[in-house]
Order: C-alpha cells, then sequence, then structure tokens
C-alpha cells in the first residue's frame, strides 16, 4: 500500500461521494476508485458503504481513518515546512533570452522580482533566437524567453506566452510610404530589408509574409544590434520590421513608423521548456511572476 494512496482516502473521507473527491484530488473517478478497490482488497475489509445517498464510511473504514489522519496531518505539516525551510535558500535562475527581450519587456521587472525574493539570484544568458532553442534542448532543468512569429507556437517546445507585440514597418521620413496611415506586405515588394541575424526567428516572419505577399524579400543587411538598424534606417538605407518603441523614435529624430494592415504581423514573447514539471521551483516561481506581471 503506498502512502498517496491513504492520502486518497483520508481525502476521500471528507467528500459524500467518489467522484467529488476525485475531481478534488485532479485524478479520474476510475483511479480513485481502483486505488480505493486495491486498499479495501489487501485490508480484506470494506472501507466505504455506498448508497443512492453517496458513500460513508463502514466501521472498518472510521477506524482506518482515525489511524491514519494523523499520521497523513503530520506528513503534510513536516512537508510543508520543509518546503518553506527549501524555499528560502540562496538559489540562482538561469535562462537563455534574445537580447532585444528586455527592450520590449520591462527590465526592471527582474528588478522588482529580486525584491520580493531576495533569495533568488537571476542570471541571464543573451544569446540568439536558435541558441536559445538549443539552451532549452539541451537539458529538461532549461528554460529561455523568445520572441516567436504567433505562427511557430509550441511546434518545438511547450510555450507559455508572456505578452503578444504587434510590429510596424520603420522608414526614413522621406519614404513614399512615411505618410501611410497603414500599410499592406504588398507595398515593400520594392524595398531593401535591414534584418535581424540569420540565427533569429525574425526572418521565418518575414520570409514567410513576402511569399503571402508574392515576392522574395530584398535583405541587404543583418545584424544582432538593433541599434545599428535603426541608424540606418535613419540614415535612408532601407526599412526594418520591430515593435513600436517611442525610446527609439526619440533617439532617431528622421525615423517614421508605418502599422501593418495585417495585424497578425506580430511577435508574442512567450516561456519555451521542455517540461514545466521538471523545472525547479525557483524557476516556476519566475516564470509564473514575468507571465503575471508582463
Amino acid at each position: 500500500m503506498e502512502f498517496k494512496h491513504i492520502e486518497y482516502f483520508i481525502e476521500t473521507c471528507s467528500y459524500k461521494s467518489i467522484s467529488q473527491a476525485a475531481e478534488a484530488l485532479f485524478i479520474s473517478q476510475q483511479a480513485l476508485s481502483r486505488c480505493i478497490a486495491n486498499m479495501e482488497e489487501e485490508l480484506g475489509c470494506k472501507l466505504f458503504a455506498r448508497t443512492s445517498k453517496g458513500s460513508s464510511l463502514t466501521s472498518e473504514g472510521k477506524y482506518l481513518y482515525d489511524q491514519f489522519l494523523p499520521v497523513v496531518q503530520s506528513f503534510q505539516n513536516t512537508l510543508s515546512q520543509t518546503v518553506s525551510t527549501l524555499d528560502h535558500r540562496p538559489r540562482t535562475v538561469t535562462f537563455a533570452c534574445a537580447p532585444q527581450i528586455f527592450r520590449e519587456l520591462d527590465a526592471s521587472l527582474l528588478l522588482s522580482f529580486q525584491e520580493q525574493h531576495p533569495e533568488i539570484s537571476l542570471e541571464r544568458l543573451e544569446m540568439s533566437d536558435k541558441d536559445v532553442d538549443r539552451f532549452v534542448e539541451e537539458s529538461d532543468h532549461h528554460f529561455g524567453l523568445l520572441a516567436i512569429p504567433e505562427n511557430r507556437h509550441g511546434q518545438r517546445f511547450p510555450y507559455v506566452p508572456v505578452k503578444t507585440i504587434p510590429l510596424c514597418l520603420y522608414v526614413p521620413k522621406g519614404s513614399h510610404l512615411a505618410g501611410k496611415q497603414k500599410i499592406d506586405f504588398a507595398e515593400l515588394r520594392n524595398e531593401k530589408f535591414l534584418t535581424l541575424e540569420k540565427q533569429s526567428h525574425y526572418h521565418s516572419l518575414l520570409d514567410e509574409k513576402a511569399k503571402e505577399a508574392g515576392f522574395k524579400p530584398n535583405k541587404i543587411f543583418a545584424s544582432a544590434d538593433m541599434d545599428q538598424l535603426f541608424a540606418l534606417v535613419n540614415s535612408g538605407k532601407g526599412v526594418f520590421i520591430a515593435a513600436d518603441i517611442p525610446a527609439v523614435r526619440a533617439v532617431y529624430s528622421r525615423l517614421a513608423v508605418v502599422p501593418f494592415a495585417d495585424e497578425s504581423i506580430n511577435y508574442s514573447i512567450g516561456v519555451i521548456f521542455q517540461d514545466y514539471d521538471k523545472l525547479d521551483r525557483a524557476s516556476r516561481k519566475f516564470i509564473e511572476y514575468i507571465v503575471e506581471n508582463a
């Protein structure tokens, strides 16, 4: 008899039916019924009397309940105290992310998390999108933050969305595109594209949208440095697709921002991992904080 089955039995005693208890325990009714039946077979007695009004303890079931309730309560109290103690040990949460992520997420989230959880240190590894993929693939204890096109969610790893960001077109103010209220992707057929480096998932979005519009994009320059790309647009060298960042327009006076008519041209920042349950408690706590507060 497993201790978990004894816990299930104690919890079941609080309900009038197996189905109610199973729902509270987050297991199937069949699994709980099988567990109780196995206990009854091993003990050689009935634990519950089942009637049209529900289930009630037999005398043997009441005896077992009285014997095991203090044991289960003691175990659960000890477990709770142990988890609380372990939660306050100094720990480091290491995660990978693309360099631009905390340009689009408020970097103060990292500081506010550490203020609330001084026992947890954050180690951020900045790398390309595809290197983040590889980092997560290395271990089921790793996770990363990525900006991924909406149609790629969950294709390679489980994915928890954090924030969806519409993308727009950066053009120099003297461009024939600068005065438009909205722009269709097909209008960019003859434009020179400045892009993020090839290890970024940015290219899949650009290529897919251009293909839908019936042309192959003319990519003239790629860089991992977004400031360099904004500076090149500012000097009239090409166009660049990115989130609308007011601080960028404040720095580069000759930039104009044009929204796309197609609202599916966006990125969703999210957390990727292999198996959420295999991440340690500190990592899950950080992920939950980011999802709730971004």
